[in-house]
């Protein structure tokens, strides 16, 4: 079956941190996730693949007075301030050099402009209605992606922690990394779309578990009016074994 759970286990969504955390947006269209992301003082990287989205993407920063690296740099740790980068999923997922030469993975590297407020790598990724028919070829991409920048964030913690982390291809569970170590994952998924049968869905979602994670579906009533103004399914991933 590849459908969903359900999760009660609404506290894990609540981290309790001192950092401000590095929020990583893929497929972000007009940002909307980035910008009240960025407006909450949060790092932000925000991405997609299509060069019309991301100049929209960019006005629609502007309009809501959020930096992003084509403005002024005069004044760089002014917030606040989104970074937007064009990410090709599957091109991405297939480059065995892209943690080390693609600007995502080195813009996550350093996430908070050189200050000691960020771990570095991503705390969160959102995936906001970017499950759809015309987007089917590239799940397994999406799913390696998701990988590779778990695997990022895993050595940059093993590392600060002086420790010798060499899963980083592997997105493993092993040695001293715990579930802190991982990236929070939200998919906000909305039933609407007439190219994305049953079947589709229960396939993503399949797709999901054999990539090594679980799906949670996180219940409305943890969100903040979640259950009067919630117009689409918030999902969580979660890697186990």
């Amino acid at each position: 079956d590849g459908s969903p759970s359900s999760s009660s286990n609404s506290n894990d969504l609540g981290r309790s941190t001192k950092k401000r955390w590095t929020v990583l947006e893929l497929g972000a269209g007009l940002g909307l996730c980035s910008a009240v992301a960025a407006k909450h003082g949060m790092n932000v990287v925000s991405t997609d693949n299509d060069s019309a989205a991301l100049a929209l993407l960019k006005d629609n920063l502007r309009r809501n007075r959020i930096r992003n690296d084509d403005d002024d740099h005069r004044r760089p740790r002014s917030p606040p301030r989104a970074h937007v980068h064009s990410l090709d999923w599957v091109a991405t997922a297939d480059d065995p050099l892209a943690e080390s030469s693609h600007p995502v993975f080195s813009r996550l590297e350093s996430p908070d402009d050189g200050g000691d407020d960020g771990d570095g790598g991503a705390d969160l990724i959102l995936l906001s209605d970017v499950i759809y028919g015309a987007t089917k070829p590239a799940w397994s991409a999406l799913l390696t992606l998701l990988c590779k920048f778990r695997a990022q964030r895993r050595r940059i913690r093993s590392a600060k922690r002086g420790g010798n982390s060499n899963d980083e291809d592997r997105g493993d569970n092993d040695g001293d990394n715990d579930d802190n170590d991982d990236p929070l994952v939200l998919l906000g998924y909305t039933q609407r779309r007439r190219d994305m049968s049953p079947r589709d869905e229960a396939l993503f979602f399949a797709m999901v578990r054999e990539a090594g994670m679980e799906v949670a579906l996180v219940p409305s009533t943890s969100i903040p009016n979640g259950e009067k103004y919630l117009l689409t399914s918030l999902f969580r991933l979660r890697w186990v074994g």
